[in-house]
């Protein structure tokens, strides 16, 4: 025998309807104001905490820095040794043809998004074993290089220290890991 379906009768979907939206009207300003207390430093300058992450077994932590903290670091994969990574441990790439640097457009930069200098910032920082950094506006932003080469994060790396951009070919180039001197 057939168990009866149970529908709510007219009126309590109303007043379940009417309680959702007053629900989400009431969540909209919490929502506005949490995001206005986080995207605004009131002008003032940003105070950083420095926190402990522990990642995969095979990964060692970006090296840190005293002083400054740089815009790029080092890290080591088992897979892949010592390569520089960003303040965040988003690996880094280069993006060649027969060695040779290759222009990422506008599509291109939507998957493989350039290095920048942080706001405020004119100087790129390394770690110790980075190489010689600099800037170029060779994709139409001004990006941070390492030995003249132009870096880029891939949107497709899941977590710090994860190359899943290694080796693929696409845009018209080659992208690589970016080892560590």
């Amino acid at each position: 025998m057939a168990s009866p379906t149970h529908r709510a009768s007219p009126a309590h979907r109303t007043s379940i309807d009417r309680s959702r939206r007053l629900l989400s009207l009431g969540l909209i300003p919490v929502v506005g104001i949490l995001a206005a207390a986080c995207g605004s430093s009131g002008g003032q300058a940003a105070t950083t905490t420095t926190t402990t992450t522990t990642l995969a077994p095979s990964v060692t932590a970006p090296t840190p820095t005293t002083g400054s903290h740089p815009v790029v670091t080092t890290m080591t994969v088992d897979s892949l040794g010592k390569i520089l990574v960003n303040a965040q441990g988003q690996v880094l790439y280069s993006f060649t043809k027969g060695g040779v640097p290759v222009p990422c457009s506008a599509s291109c930069l939507a998957v493989w998004p350039a290095v920048t200098l942080p706001a405020g910032v004119t100087t790129p920082t390394g770690s110790s074993g980075v190489g010689t950094l600099g800037t170029t506006t060779s994709n139409g932003v001004t990006q941070v290089t390492v030995a003249g080469l132009p870096l880029f994060t891939y949107a497709g790396d899941s977590a710090p220290g994860v190359a899943s951009g290694n080796n693929l070919v696409s845009f018209g180039g080659t992208w690589k890991v970016v080892k560590a001197q």
